[in-house]
């Protein structure tokens, strides 16, 4: 086939709190047309942060090894490395346009990812009527357009928006309490999660209008897991749990499937560069989904996380199999950190001084068979010895021939080194 073009709306802090993934209580038709018609993958993030997560979504790379290890606004400043090549510029070596509208948030300059045309308004109507006209400017060169939706991130006062859904109830992650303050929460979420829906139909209406929809590859992302107590900035699943459905006719990223195996979002690049013939930068740490989706390869055995900073410094690192979860922490501090969007809402509420665990232990190990919630911290347990060592092992391995900067001592933030080079001179 042709080179197709190529439409990537990445959601914000959504995981996979959307109707293709079992979650019955919102109401995502378009997402649900989309898996029905791609394919829906069993997807995790790098890290669980926006940041550090949307830079190996453009990378394909980890982010202790692309530079972004923290947030990339305001004062913390990170920012990719001079020498990583993002998703623009990689598909640029197959002539490809790129526009991008919407949240960026990958680097400190969004025109570093190196886009022709960037747009940083959140107004749907105007993202759509950009969108429109950039496709329409050149009909004979592929794209790559890119949408960061503003949905579901929590606004200023902590809630998301102000149009609560219950219609057909209400789904409490069982890591949560089911008390009032809680649903009334949930319920404000789930009505942006389904506002962040209706905004994937008008973006969608925008290539059928052009007769362009299947000759597009069309890619719903999230960044991460959802805004809540527990999941958000930690390496527990529902931090590093991301939707992540692809839809592409005539090629493996069809027919409705959802393979059981690993998907990470570092797949995202080497699975444009194999659909588009695009020259691969070195050092890829992602796969081709498309293998996955065919059936022909069964993912990933084992899934990196990382975080280093957030709203503060609590470097982790882990490591997801199929049946185990294994996390290394490298300082103590709170054992679940909760970031200030989070602290304001009403689940924090009604966990607050429940979380555990509630410091950091050294290492924490979880059986995913027999507690998918992890909540029994099995490091140490004499019984899990083995699997302890295979999974430290691995992990350390992973640091080394990754070149984490973690090995070497406490890594410095921007913010740190600013100011110590203007206390220095």
């Amino acid at each position: 086939m042709q080179r197709p073009n190529v439409l990537i709306v990445t959601a914000h802090d959504t995981g996979r709190f959307v109707e293709p993934y079992g979650v019955a209580t919102v109401e995502t038709p378009h997402l649900n047309r989309l898996a029905a018609e791609g394919v829906r993958f069993n997807a995790y993030t790098t890290a669980p942060q926006c940041s550090p997560s949307r830079a190996s979504l453009t990378t394909g790379r980890y982010p202790h090894a692309n530079g972004t290890m923290g947030l990339t606004h305001g004062e913390h400043r990170w920012d990719l490395d001079s020498r990583e090549r993002t998703i623009p510029q990689i598909l640029r070596t197959a002539g490809y346009r790129s526009g991008h509208w919407g949240v960026e948030h990958a680097a400190r300059n969004p025109w570093r990812i190196g886009n022709d045309f960037y747009f940083e308004g959140r107004d749907i109507a105007s993202i759509i009527a950009g969108m429109a006209a950039f496709i329409d400017a050149d009909p004979e060169c592929p794209f790559v357009v890119q949408i960061g939706l503003t949905e579901t991130h929590r606004v200023s006062d902590h809630g998301f928006g102000g149009s609560p859904f219950d219609a057909r109830g209400i789904t409490v992650p069982a890591y949560l309490r089911d008390a009032p303050d809680t649903r009334a929460d949930l319920a404000d979420f789930q009505g942006c999660v389904n506002r962040a829906d209706a905004h994937l139909g008008q973006i969608l209406k925008v290539l059928e209008g052009r007769e362009l929809l299947d000759g597009t590859l069309v890619l719903f992302v999230s960044d991460h897991g959802i805004a809540f107590p527990r999941a958000k900035c930690t390496l527990y699943d529902p931090g590093i749990e991301i939707s992540l459905i692809a839809r592409l006719p005539g090629t493996p990223l069809s027919g409705g499937v959802a393979p059981s195996g690993m998907a990470s979002i570092m797949d995202v690049v080497p699975t444009l560069i194999g659909l588009t013939g695009a020259e691969a930068p070195a050092d890829l740490h992602g796969a081709s989904l498309l293998p996955l989706a065919a059936g022909a390869s069964p993912g990933h055995a084992e899934l990196l996380v990382e975080k280093t900073y957030h709203s503060y410094y609590d470097p982790m690192r882990g490591i997801r199999t199929d049946d185990w979860k294994y996390i290394r922490n490298f300082e103590a501090g709170l054992g679940v950190e909760v970031p200030a969007d989070v602290a304001g809402g009403g689940a924090y509420r009604d966990v607050a001084g429940r979380l555990e665990p509630s410091v950091h232990a050294p290492a924490e190990l979880y059986d995913l068979g027999s507690d998918p919630n992890e909540q029994s911290n099995l490091a140490g347990h004499a019984e899990y010895a083995r699997i302890e060592a295979e999974l430290e092992a691995k992990l350390a391995q992973w640091m080394h021939e990754s070149r984490d900067p973690l090995l070497d001592g406490p890594v410095a933030s921007p913010f740190y080194r600013r100011v110590v080079h203007g206390l220095l001179g």
